[in-house]
């Protein structure tokens, strides 16, 4: 009995068709125009991701797939306002593999017949908070578009948490859509409640003595609540190159009274910071550099850092001492020394000085105000042959300035910064003077791969005795940073053969670049510019060179041809922003 059973069965399997096999080879979608409602469409689809699979299915499940697609089509161009959308499918045979059709009439989009996006509470009368409801969408007549609706809802809500409404709520927030008159009516309310309002703030994990960073703070408590203040409070704090992590945050689960305490958290930094490196500079020469920093020496925050340079034509030892001087324009009391030997296209001169300053921050603007006190020793062609001094004790004052979207790789901004300095014999300067020099930089995109630079700088000095001015207040011209195609300091008026510098300095530049890929660029430029007593000549100077967005900066090379110089070709290497 068992016997005849099992031959029964086997019988029964054999009369039963098998299942045949099909492989899909394309599946395409017509009818649709527009690129994100066809990129939908496709994500949508089921049986393109069975198609991708390069896979065989049974006719079972092909057929299960064709019967789901236009629903799945239909729902995906419902986000964009298609909600009548018609799907005609066609399945092209050829033997054990198919191409499916999917041709798509998308219908009349639903259009908002009723907008009614409105504030209710404190936030009412907020300006920052109307003007996210003013622009809300989609608006009246537009059609109606889901995923705008959501993004403008996450903006109101983001506003409104900014300014410190963290009671708000969505009182209505729905889309009704009636199909027959392919209309839509948005009702969204939002019950903002009261504006809370910073509370006292604490620290926690900083080395410094209480109340040091107090000043720093962008905010009092009883001010309203602004989220941008804490962030500007943030950036502060990281600037100081103190501490390895900084978080300002509110802490919204102590929130009573309408206040927020709000909680400073750091990490330190690594205290000492060593460097060393090889260099080369197209005004220094070969060389290498040694630095240490003392990021903080006490629980006062001062610090400590110096440099040294030894290349070819240049050696330089710098120190400095900063006190911070937060309470009144962030910034700091320093006490420099600076020890430099140079030789140049201008002669040889030594160089010490000390400088005494106090620095600060003013909106955008950094100030810094100082008293110099320096001695020269050098020699140039006015006195061939004999070794100059100069002591001068004077006061300088510099402004600078600097708005642009990347520090890093600016793509659209400018630069600005001015420089006045004065000696007089009645403080101890050998030579009365007045100094004056201005710099302006300004970048800007022309398509999503182009930029252009254009670069300018002017100085003017006044003096009764030039001649004994010495030639680091003197001007010069020519240089990477100055006028490419010219060597370091090459333009200036000449004395048996040397440059012994002007009153005047203008220069000019252009610079248009090309990225061919995200990190990788090139640019074309032309320079101009004199150091000059009386009228400017013309020293213009054209080239071009390779641009690469490394990780700590721009770095550049550049190949430049001045018209009037003694060299044809010169080659300029730089790292760092161009403004």
């Amino acid at each position: 009995m068992i016997r005849r059973t099992r031959l029964a069965t086997l019988l029964l399997l054999c009369l039963i068709p098998c299942a045949l096999a099909v492989q899909v080879q394309s599946v395409r979608i017509e009818g649709i125009a527009q690129p994100e409602l066809l990129h939908n469409a496709k994500l949508s689809l089921s049986l393109a991701r069975a198609q991708k699979a390069k896979s065989d299915m049974s006719e079972e499940r092909l057929a299960f797939l064709l019967r789901s697609a236009p629903e799945e089509i239909r729902s995906a161009l419902e986000p964009f306002g298609y909600y009548d959308a018609e799907v005609a499918t066609d399945v092209q045979r050829h033997g054990d593999s198919a191409d499916v059709v999917f041709t798509v009439k998308p219908g009349e989009p639903v259009r908002v017949r009723r907008h009614d996006v409105q504030v209710r509470g404190e936030a009412s009368t907020d300006p920052i908070v109307a003007k996210a409801v003013a622009a809300f969408v989609p608006r009246q007549g537009d059609v109606l578009d889901h995923r705008l609706y959501e993004t403008s809802k996450q903006e109101v809500d983001g506003r409104l948490l900014e300014h410190g409404y963290f009671d708000a709520r969505q009182i209505t927030h729905r889309v009704e859509v009636t199909r027959a008159a392919h209309a839509a009516d948005i009702d969204v309310t939002w019950d903002s409640g009261n504006r809370y309002r910073f509370g006292a703030t604490s620290f926690a994990g900083s080395q410094f003595k209480p109340g040091l960073l107090d000043p720093l703070l962008r905010f009092k408590p009883g001010d309203a609540y602004r989220q941008d203040r804490l962030l500007a409070t943030q950036q502060s704090l990281a600037d100081l190159d103190y501490f390895g992590t900084v978080e300002v945050a509110p802490d919204t689960d102590q929130r009573a009274d309408g206040q927020l305490p709000i909680t400073v958290t750091t990490t330190p930094a690594k205290r000492n910071v060593y460097s060393a490196g090889l260099s080369y500079g197209t005004d220094s020469g070969a060389g290498i550099t040694l630095g240490y920093e003392r990021r903080w020496l006490n629980r006062g925050g001062h610090k400590f850092d110096a440099q040294l340079e030894w290349a070819q034509n240049r050696k330089l030892l710098a120190a400095r001492y900063r006190i911070p001087a937060f309470g009144w324009l962030d910034g700091w009391y320093a006490l420099a020394t600076n020890l430099r030997d140079e030789h140049t296209d201008a002669g040889h001169t030594r160089l010490a000085e000390i400088v005494g300053s106090r620095s600060g921050r003013l909106h955008h603007w950094t100030l810094t105000a100082a008293l110099h006190a320096q001695r020269e020793r050098y020699q140039d062609a006015l006195y061939p042959g004999f070794d100059r001094f100069a002591t001068l004790v004077f006061p300088s004052i510099s402004a600078q300035t600097q708005r642009v979207d990347d520090k890093l790789y600016p793509t659209r901004g400018w630069g600005l910064g001015m420089d006045a300095s004065g000696g007089a014999t009645a403080i101890g300067s050998d030579v009365d003077f007045l100094q004056v020099h201005a710099r302006a930089s300004w970048v800007h995109p022309l398509g999503e791969s182009n930029r252009v630079l254009l670069r300018g700088e002017v100085g003017h000095i006044v003096t009764g005795n030039f001649n004994s001015l010495p030639p680091s207040l003197r001007y010069y011209a020519g240089g990477d940073n100055s006028v490419r195609g010219y060597a370091y300091q090459e333009i200036g008026p000449r004395v048996n053969g040397l440059n012994v510098g002007a009153p005047n300095l203008l220069t000019l530049s252009a610079e248009f670049e090309h990225r061919f890929t995200p990190t990788w660029g090139a640019a074309v430029f032309a320079d101009d510019g004199d150091a000059f007593v009386d009228t400017p000549r013309s020293h213009l100077g054209v080239g071009f060179g390779l641009r690469w967005r490394s990780p700590v900066g721009l770095v550049r090379i550049d190949l430049a041809h001045g018209f009037q110089g003694r060299a044809p070709v010169h080659l300029y290497l730089g790292i760092g922003s161009d403004l």
